[in-house]
């Protein structure tokens, strides 16, 4: 008998897992860290909701912190003044002074960077496409002093292509896009979070068919696999326990992929 509240656990949203390990995000956090080196101003990482774009930040944060000086935003800021008042914490250790304008406030904090020989900054930014135009501005102003280098994440929809924004279209010098997943990636991330969570035995549920399923629903997208699988798993687990003749233990029918699709609104009736 299958053990489906056990594969159903490991698509909990939020459960770690390592993404990089796929083609898309190690082509995209090898791009970065090469783009990072270089004498760059802004740079640009953009790709579709749910392909792995925080991760990859959070990833480079976390592997490059020991080496030189870099922040992290994971979530945006809307008020520049906080904005430059969360910088000015992290680099210094103490409350900002308290100033008229953001403008003597920058002036303050580039001469204080100045007196302390304070190394040039690499700021992470997630969802900076949430972030008014005012504040990218006082950004790219920020960047053009060379005290600073500043990494975007922005989320590329089908309804608005953030690059066509006039201040991310003349602005950045350099861009990197992540993809979304294949057909084979997507065999090979489940191939490896059923490896990762010692449920190995359980990949043989899962036929050509079901992954052209899940691709298809899901649109090659990392986050919408994980809760439609969740989705079916638990489903799977309620026949389970209630009908069980309703299962197959060697396949994974197709049809509780589509009861879990309509499920989540993915189709309809």
């Amino acid at each position: 008998m299958n053990d489906y509240r056990k594969i159903k656990d490991i698509f909990i949203e939020g459960n770690k897992f390592d993404y990089v390990n796929l083609t898309q995000s190690v082509m995209a956090y090898k791009k970065l860290t090469e783009a990072l080196k270089k004498p760059l101003k802004l740079i640009l990482l953009y790709g579709k909701p749910g392909t792995g774009k925080t991760f990859l930040l959070t990833k480079l944060y976390n592997d490059l912190k020991k080496k030189y000086p870099i922040i992290f935003f994971p979530t945006p800021f809307f008020d520049e003044n906080e904005f430059l008042a969360a910088i000015y914490k992290k680099i210094f250790k103490q409350e900002p002074p308290k100033t008229d304008s953001f403008d003597a406030f920058f002036k303050f904090f580039i001469n204080k960077m100045n007196k302390e020989s304070i190394s040039p900054i690499t700021i992470l930014i997630d969802e900076a496409q949430l972030y008014p135009p005012a504040l990218i501005e006082k950004i790219r102003l920020m960047a053009d002093t060379r005290k600073f280098k500043f990494l975007f994440t922005v989320h590329k929809t089908d309804e608005e292509d953030v690059l066509a924004k006039d201040y991310f279209k003349t602005r950045i010098w350099e861009t990197i896009e992540i993809k979304s997943i294949s057909i084979e990636e997507l065999k090979l991330y489940l191939e490896k979070k059923l490896v990762y969570h010692n449920l190995f035995n359980y990949l043989s549920l899962l036929h050509e068919p079901q992954y052209k399923l899940i691709h298809k629903f899901a649109k090659g997208n990392l986050r919408e696999t994980n809760k439609l699988l969740y989705k079916t798993f638990e489903i799977c687990e309620y026949y389970e326990n209630n009908e069980p003749k309703k299962l197959n233990p060697k396949k994974l029918k197709s049809k509780f992929l589509e009861m879990a699709a309509l499920d989540l609104r993915i189709i309809d009736d």
